[in-house]
């Protein structure tokens, strides 16, 4: 080496700083890359796929008038989901089935059910919120076995 030169300089000290300035950003940048999600994660996406998968397979099991506005006995086998229907838009019910029974027709709003992204793991159950326009209008319950919960207290519709 001559003296007076330092290492850094000219097209060799040119090339080790770039190796040097690449191999610090891949350690920098190493923390930022996207990891594999944690296990609970993937729990949850699983049980928010099976709701969503009940909820595209409701169907109007009844319908009852009660004081102005229309109660929606959702489900498949069993009741799963009861809403109100107000001015037609859905509203969430948590009060008891009551009200005459009236004839089945078919509700527009259904095809426009969605899924919170949240899911809620509470007393050995899941819970998932079900939207329409971005408002929660009712809760899914699943079981541990990611099987539908039916309603506590709601009978089978006649």
């Amino acid at each position: 080496m001559r003296e007076g030169r330092s290492p850094g300089k000219g097209p060799l000290g040119f090339l080790l700083g770039l190796g040097l300035l690449a191999l610090a950003g891949l350690v920098r940048a190493e923390g930022s890359w996207p990891q594999r999600p944690p296990l609970a994660s993937l729990e949850a996406e699983a049980v928010r796929l099976r709701c969503r998968e009940v909820v595209r397979g409701l169907r109007i099991q009844a319908l009852y008038w009660e004081e102005g506005r229309l109660l929606v006995l959702l489900g498949r086998e069993r009741p799963l989901l009861l809403l109100a229907v107000e001015e037609g838009r859905p509203m969430p019910h948590a009060g008891p089935l009551r009200g005459r029974l009236v004839e089945k027709r078919s509700l527009p709003f259904l095809g426009e059910l969605a899924l919170a992204r949240r899911v809620v793991a509470a007393g050995g159950e899941y819970r998932c919120f079900v939207l329409h326009r971005g408002r929660v209008v009712g809760v899914l319950r699943l079981g541990e076995d990611l099987e539908p919960l039916p309603l506590p207290g709601v009978p089978p519709p006649p």
